[in-house]
């Protein structure tokens, strides 16, 4: 499994959220708060803007191409 990266240096980044290990969410990071203990993931289709917090269990990971197909959404 990859280590999980430094919050602050993930705006703009897509990601994978992470809950217990299991992938629950894969967007863009939109903004993340001064301390680096929570980020907002954009709004994208049904899925809304989210707020993920480290102390509610959540660990982010880089999405890397070879994870599956392209689930961006920017163009």
């Amino acid at each position: 499994m990859a280590n999980p990266a430094k919050w602050n240096d993930l705006v703009g980044q897509q990601v994978q959220i992470q809950h217990h290990g299991r992938t629950i969410r894969t967007g863009y990071v939109e903004e993340v708060t001064a301390a680096a203990d929570a980020l907002w993931i954009e709004a994208h289709g049904i899925d809304g803007r989210a707020l993920y917090e480290k102390a509610q269990g959540h660990t982010v990971l880089p999405f890397t191409e070879h994870e599956g197909a392209d689930r961006g959404h920017r163009g």
